[in-house]
């Protein structure tokens, strides 16, 4: 049995320490991390929303992800770090493990969209909220929280319990961080892409929810659109992407930078 004593007492705790840490998480972006992790979705066998004429979402994600790392790299001076660099699979707790282990700044999930309505076309971006934006962003959420984990469960105990409640708690306090990371990259895909503007949403994706920094899931476009997918597997496009997804990401450092 749960032993709710110790996991009350051990949340309390977490949440001073938390308060302490959303007190100074815009200091922590510009001075002690220095690491942004980019997360490929999908992978392995996990194959995420597939196109009409073949193409598959884990490899596009890849392929923008790759590229969007390579411009990090090359104009700021950040660590960059994949959750996955080839097509393997990883499970979403493994990933928010990345970032955490990695004292990451800041956290940017990659995908292309998929949708039973095959002329849903455009880029959005989402951060985290239980509640999700619309009907749309909720199937979307479940879709990409059951995606196939090939590692063996093992039931929780209290420890997990309690672990599971203090990474939920540190992402509550990035929430307005994360809102404006979401706003400042939707901005650029926008300008840069020349897509039909979805907007910023909240949802509940699990891959977001034990990320210990700002964190954002963009969908650059719905592979399921055949003319979308037509661009999504077009390097030039794919580097589009990137692109907007890396003059977000500067804007954000440079507004919340402290010198």
């Amino acid at each position: 049995m749960l032993n709710m004593k110790r996991i009350g007492k051990a949340a309390r705790a977490a949440l001073g320490v938390l308060l302490v840490v959303g007190f100074f998480t815009v200091a922590m972006v510009a001075a002690d991390q220095r690491t942004i992790v980019i997360d490929p979705g999908h992978g392995g066998l996990d194959v995420g929303a597939k196109g009409k004429f073949g193409s598959v979402e884990k490899d596009v994600d890849l392929a923008i992800s790759l590229k969007l790392k390579a411009l990090l790299e090359q104009n700021l001076s950040y660590r960059v770090v994949l959750t996955r660099d080839k097509d393997v699979d990883a499970s979403l707790e493994n990933r928010a493990a990345v970032a955490n282990n990695n004292d990451a700044a800041l956290f940017i999930s990659v995908h292309a969209n998929g949708s039973f309505r095959k002329k849903a076309r455009g880029s959005e971006t989402f951060f985290l909220s239980l509640n999700a934006t619309d009907e749309e962003s909720r199937r979307l959420a479940y879709l990409e929280n059951a995606s196939p984990d090939l590692e063996k469960r093992i039931v929780e105990d209290d420890k997990d319990l309690i672990k599971m409640i203090l990474w939920d708690m540190a992402q509550a306090a990035y929430i307005k961080q994360s809102g404006r990371l979401a706003e400042l990259i939707q901005q650029e895909l926008n300008a840069l892409l020349g897509t039909e503007n979805r907007g910023i949403k909240q949802a509940d994706f699990k891959v977001l929810r034990g990320v210990a920094c700002p964190a954002v899931l963009v969908e650059a476009a719905f592979i399921s659109n055949p003319e979308e997918e037509q661009s999504l597997i077009d390097e030039a496009f794919q580097a589009k992407v990137a692109e907007a997804i890396y003059r977000g990401v500067a804007a954000f450092l440079k507004l919340y930078r402290q010198d």
